[in-house]
């Protein structure tokens, strides 16, 4: 399901494996006016972002299939996408984690509506 709230909104592809949170960040950005794909797993990430081409991807990094970090660079891999920005979700906040993920941008769980929002917006203003 793709949520399009106006022609020329950005493009968001959402990846998410928790049904709630998904819908969640879904409903949520597109009120704030992105065009929203969210989808549950890597596999079904990586086939979106070819048939989106989204400006941005807030991914979580524990996948069930894959792990985010993977799934990004496999999104990054595509010709037309290798700049598309990413902004990666997650409850763990070891200092482990901030460095292999670095320098992306990471969104830490639990988060509110406002961080959400101003992340998207600051990578989206960034690609």
């Amino acid at each position: 399901m793709t949520y399009e709230p106006a022609l020329g909104s950005p493009k968001v592809l959402v990846v998410e494996d928790d049904d709630e949170l998904r819908a969640a960040v879904a409903s949520c950005l597109s009120r704030a006016g992105f065009a929203v794909t969210p989808v549950a797993t890597g596999a079904d990430a990586v086939e979106a972002a070819r048939t989106v081409h989204p400006d941005a991807v807030v991914i979580d990094v524990m996948l069930p299939d894959a792990g985010g970090l993977g799934v990004a660079k496999e999104v990054r891999r595509q010709p037309d996408l290798e700049a598309v920005p990413v902004l990666f979700m997650t409850a763990l906040s070891l200092p482990s984690v901030r460095k292999l993920l670095a320098p992306a941008p990471v969104l830490f769980k639990p988060f509110t509506r406002l961080q959400l929002l101003t992340s998207v917006r600051g990578v989206t203003r960034a690609a």
